[in-house]
């Protein structure tokens, strides 16, 4: 028995020819005819493709004929109509053609094969004697196989496209599978030649990093020192390329993990901008900070996999940087009942990436600059960017006023829980009031986090007002002053405060590597390096605050 498969791909027939044979199997038994055949034409030569003789054999199957030497032709002449001819020898239309010469006067009865289209396909005929006479049952019997011989034709046509296109598609299949092998095969080469690679050259340059350090000796010349820390330089970047190309390798591969764990989005955050607080220093770029998140807020997400792309972005706008500054901002946006909430981390520095004119070219409609314009130019940005796909995130850069370019790395984060011991710290500053006396710039949050825990926060940039504000009855619970102050010096300014109330705790700000006299020191509650950790100054504030 034949499966459905085997029904919905051959149909009810093998083929059209079969279809034939068994109406001239059918109208055999019900019609006391002769000759019985079907015929198919081309418009050039008429095809019979069965036939049925009961005593004389008029027609024989597989015959062929010059479709307008046939009686078909006469039949096909007036589409859709039935053609019936008594005596052929006698019939005007058919008296002088060689094939009545051949088959002697006959009965003939022809019946169109359509198509639903309208397109003929062929003829149902009967043929016997002059005297034959056929019955108006007959007839219908007649019509009835042609027209049930044309929905078999359009049937088989249909199965016959769609089996052609079902082989196509399996032909096209094919072609891609080979393509996925090949595409395969060139990546796995590429993988390893990267390794291999990656290996031969690590192998010597971790022996020159290695020797640079033997190199600088008590007696090395200033010149020398500088020779080797050109040479050291040098070979820590070309050490951090071949660690981005593996990066890269592994991402395009398809080979990254990433892990949702439980971690502390605020430390992951402050702990890369720390990584680059010395290249920054160095360069004497400011480095800020400002994070619009609570250190008590736990996220599930890849923590070190946030932490790379953040450190090669950071790494780009520092590079960028001649002069000024870089500052790393961070919110999450959604409400706190919310399970999935989305982290938009900022990165902005001063200079453009590009000249006016290519940023013109580049800008898209929303103003955004397309990412991939920097691929090319940078190793780090494209693993950054593979890792913010694979995160279901993005990267996008805005090309800001006052020659500034800002990144904008935006990742859907899953709530976690609040760390209970830190909601209870912050939960007991609420109120405290703070004597806040730094410079008012941008890059340092520390105004915007002690606001953040419903602190009481008086901030001015020097000493004059700070005093007015005492003399007036304002009795700060804790001053916080950064070194950087510009009146007055951060030092006397302590003296003076700490002369008007012994007891006030006070935390001074530090810029990186900035070391404090001892003696000045003792004058200090607590000393924090900028820009500011929250769990740092949270910590100071539990300790010196009852």
């Amino acid at each position: 028995m034949g499966t459905v498969e085997d029904i919905t791909t051959k149909g009810f027939y093998e083929n059209i020819q079969e279809a034939a044979a068994h109406i001239v199997d059918v109208l055999s038994g019900i019609l006391k005819v002769n000759t019985i055949f079907v015929a198919t034409n081309d418009g050039m030569t008429n095809v019979i493709l069965e036939a049925f003789n009961r005593k004389e054999e008029l027609i024989v199957a597989g015959s062929e004929l010059p479709f307008t030497a046939s009686y078909c032709s006469l039949v096909l002449r007036d589409k859709g109509s039935v053609l019936t001819i008594q005596n052929t020898c006698e019939h005007p239309m058919t008296r002088s053609m060689d094939v009545t010469s051949e088959l002697g006067n006959r009965f003939f009865v022809g019946v169109p094969i359509l198509r639903r289209s309208g397109e003929t396909f062929g003829t149902i005929c009967l043929m016997d004697n002059p005297d034959y006479e056929i019955s108006e049952a007959d007839m219908k019997t007649l019509n009835a196989m042609a027209v049930f011989l044309g929905y078999v034709v359009d049937l088989e046509s249909t199965l016959h496209v769609q089996e052609q296109k079902l082989n196509d598609s399996e032909h096209m299949q094919e072609q891609l599978q080979a393509e996925k092998e090949r595409a395969e095969s060139e990546a796995m080469t590429k993988t390893q030649m990267l390794k291999l690679m990656s290996h031969e050259i690590r192998n010597p340059l971790n022996g020159i990093l290695g020797l640079t350090d033997l190199m600088r000796t008590p007696d090395i010349s200033e010149e020398q020192s500088e020779y080797v820390n050109m040479i050291e330089t040098s070979g820590n970047i070309l050490l951090s390329l071949l660690n981005n190309m593996m990066n890269f390798n592994i991402n395009e591969a398809g080979k990254t993990i990433i892990h949702d764990d439980p971690f502390d989005l605020v430390s992951t955050i402050e702990n890369t901008v720390y990584l680059s607080v010395g290249a920054a220093s160095g360069k004497n770029i400011e480095l800020g900070l400002n994070l619009e998140l609570n250190v008590s807020q736990v996220f599930v997400g890849d923590e070190a996999k946030i932490g790379q792309m953040l450190a090669h972005v950071l790494q780009y706008a520092l590079d960028s940087t001649r002069e000024g500054a870089v500052l790393v901002t961070a919110v999450v946006n959604g409400e706190e009942n919310e399970d999935i909430s989305t982290l938009l981390l900022k990165v902005k520095y001063t200079g453009q990436m590009m000249s006016d004119k290519r940023l013109r070219d580049f800008n898209s409609q929303d103003g955004n600059i397309c990412i991939q314009k920097l691929i090319g130019s940078n190793l780090g940005l494209a693993v950054s960017q593979n890792l913010a796909i694979l995160m279901h995130g993005r990267i996008q850069v805005n090309s800001m006023e006052g020659n500034e370019t800002e990144f904008q790395i935006s990742l859907p984060l899953r709530r976690y829980w609040e760390l209970p011991q830190l909601a209870s710290i912050q939960q007991r500053l609420k109120g405290k009031q703070v004597l806040l006396a730094k410079d008012p710039d941008i890059l340092q949050g520390v105004s915007s986090l002690m606001r953040r825990w419903n602190m009481d926060v008086h901030m001015t940039s020097g000493s004059t007002v700070a005093y007015d504000w005492i003399n007036e009855g304002f009795n700060p619970d804790v001053a916080v002053v950064d070194m950087g102050l510009l009146e007055g010096g951060a030092v006397d300014f302590v003296h003076a405060l700490k002369q008007r109330n012994e007891n006030l705790p006070v935390i001074v700000l530090v810029p990186y590597g900035m070391h404090i006299d001892l003696h000045e020191a003792e004058v200090f509650d607590a000393v924090l390096t900028k820009p500011v950790r929250q769990a740092d100054l949270l910590n100071a504030l539990s300790i010196i605050l009852p």
